[in-house]
């Protein structure tokens, strides 16, 4: 009988051993899926803040001039923006525009030259832009928000 009650004392602690360690596991992984969910909350609660839109009339000549394209963006979501040209990601024609190629102004003129506020409107201006006569196309993404400006543009621009 002795014999019998240490096999099973044998298999019981060896059952608690493998319990406890799936259990572990089991801790680990549920607590990175947590914290995966909470930063992608995170993620996805800023990117709802950010809203914007472009307010230049793409039947316009006026956004055109010379060597630079200047167009207006109003920030229509909740959260403010740094004015910095490292806040917007620009790709014209299908060709990236880098920081250097690129100027943000307020375009309020309300005294903060630094915040992008709700409400608000910069303005964007590219210097050397490859105008192609006829179709053009700009992608903006400022946190996660996307916009698309088509415009047609005139021989004589």
């Amino acid at each position: 009988m002795a014999s019998v009650s240490a096999s099973h004392l044998i298999i019981f602690v060896a059952s608690l051993v493998i319990a406890a360690g799936v259990v572990g596991t089991l801790t680990t992984g549920v607590e990175r899926v947590s914290s995966s969910i909470d930063d992608g909350s995170l993620d996805v609660s800023q990117q709802i803040r950010m809203d914007m839109s472009v307010v230049s009339d793409p039947g316009a000549d006026i956004y055109v001039e010379g060597d630079q394209l200047t167009i207006h963006v109003r920030n229509t979501g909740s959260q403010p923006v740094p004015i910095d040209p490292s806040s917007f990601d620009i790709v014209f024609n299908g060709v990236f525009v880098d920081d250097g190629s690129l100027t943000v102004d307020n375009a309020n003129d309300d005294g903060d030259e630094n915040t992008w506020r709700p409400n608000a409107v910069v303005e964007i201006t590219i210097q050397n832009p490859t105008i192609d006569e006829g179709d053009n196309r700009l992608f903006l993404t400022v946190n996660g928000d996307e916009e698309t400006f088509e415009f047609n543009a005139d021989a004589e621009n």
